[in-house]
């Protein structure tokens, strides 16, 4: 039953209740963070450093998600190509260097310029390592310098002295130790040689180390000279006719290459840093040693570098987020944590460089002093096809007899003009 007091009273509550709702801010509902697909290669897909890094970024950047997808290597640049034609793919991407022309060619990539020129981490960046990202020496950076690398040798360091040698500097030394290293009745090889998938880079530094280029001064194609046919025909012969190279050589990819030398097979391999860690985790500091590529002439030492940046793709509707990510990961904590990591490669900041951590330690010791002279793929569209696909058919046709080096070169500088 109503009483006069409760008639009364409703009115007043409704009234004072209207007041609140009326005063009180209007409620308004969180924004989703805004997602951001990356697309990536792991030389190790297993090392924890890179799902504790994508942490770190979500944890400190809520208005942003990263959600990234780990491609392998070999696969990387074909389903990057396939997508990018579907009108999808990722929004940011880890990238070769090699692969700009044909990229930036295709409208594809979307240019840094603008982003860096605002960005306080540039001044940095090792000056020149910014070209890595052009295509042309004043043009548009289109990729952020992330990890840089030098190809080297690994050798073991306790085969060497038991069989009384000296780490090779040159290519007679090195075809000198290859030999006596190599006893295939104990399963025993002098040189784990990659004819298999990611192989070129370690092709091209021993091309290089012997006096061949990819182009001249002018930009013209010359891999097919008679230099490059030599030098070629000589590391075809390190599998073909020394036999220093185990049997699966023509097909072997990094896993093959890797697990050789770790499990006994082979006594020598060229890498770069981003296999320090494995290497002497596995066998132990003091079994592996590193030396610069061996060369042809001691006077003209040359290997082979290449850049592992990012790039965000001109298709993103993120890009924004997508930029904060990138250059966040060349920032001075990602990038510090990346290197010193299983997937470890040269920091591309002065400020990490000159660090003790890296001065002090051999392998990046030696890979910072070959990048006074390291030699990188030439910005070429057709680049991206030779190291995604030809190269390895070549190669291993080469390595089994099928052609010469001579069409082996043919083919590829073919290729290279035509693309």
């Amino acid at each position: 039953m109503q009483g006069p007091w409760t008639r009364g009273i409703r009115p007043a509550v409704l009234c004072l209740a209207l007041c609140v709702l009326l005063s009180a801010p209007a409620f308004t509902q969180a924004q989703a963070p805004t997602t951001v697909s990356y697309w990536l290669w792991l030389d190790d897909p297993t090392d924890p450093m890179f799902p504790a890094v994508i942490k770190e970024f979500n944890d400190s950047h809520p208005e942003i998600r990263v959600v990234p997808q780990v491609i392998p290597l070999a696969q990387f640049h074909d389903k990057l190509v396939t997508a990018l034609s579907a009108g999808s793919g990722p929004d940011a991407s880890r990238f070769k260097d090699w692969w700009l022309g044909e990229f930036v060619q295709a409208g594809a990539l979307e240019p840094l310029s603008p982003y860096i020129a605002r960005w306080s981490g540039r001044s940095d960046v090792i000056a020149n390592l910014w070209n890595t990202g052009r295509i042309s020496p004043t043009g548009l950076i289109y990729m952020m310098p992330h990890q840089f690398i030098t190809f080297y040798l690994y050798y073991r360091k306790d085969w060497f002295q038991q069989a009384g040698l000296q780490p090779p500097r040159t290519f007679d030394e090195f075809v000198d130790a290859a030999k006596r290293l190599t006893d295939p009745s104990h399963n025993r090889y002098g040189f784990g040689l990659r004819g298999g998938d990611g192989g070129q880079d370690q092709w091209l530094a021993f091309m290089v180390a012997g006096g061949a280029r990819m182009v001249d001064a002018l930009g013209h194609v010359v891999i097919n000279s008679p230099k490059a046919v030599e030098v070629n025909q000589w590391y075809i012969d390190l599998y073909r006719t020394l036999r220093v190279a185990p049997p699966s050589a023509p097909s072997d990819a990094y896993a093959q290459v890797l697990g050789a030398f770790e499990g006994g097979i082979t006594g020598m391999f060229a890498h770069h840093v981003g296999s320090s860690v494995l290497v002497t985790g596995k066998l132990g500091a003091n079994a592996v040693g590193v030396v610069p590529i061996p060369v042809a002439d001691p006077k003209a030492p040359a290997t082979m570098a290449t850049m592992a940046g990012n790039v965000v793709l001109r298709a993103s509707k993120s890009k924004a987020a997508a930029w904060t990510f990138v250059s966040w990961l060349t920032e001075r904590q990602a990038m510090d944590e990346w290197s010193r990591s299983r997937q470890g490669q040269l920091p591309v900041l002065t400020s990490l460089a000159t660090n003790p951590f890296y001065q002090n330690n051999v392998f990046f010791k030696t890979s910072l002093d070959e990048a006074k002279y390291a030699i990188t793929w030439p910005g070429l569209p057709g680049v991206g096809y030779v190291s995604a696909q030809l190269w390895q058919q070549m190669m291993q046709q080469a390595l089994l007899g099928q052609i010469s080096s001579k069409q082996m070169l043919d083919r590829i500088a073919t290729a290279l003009e035509s693309k």
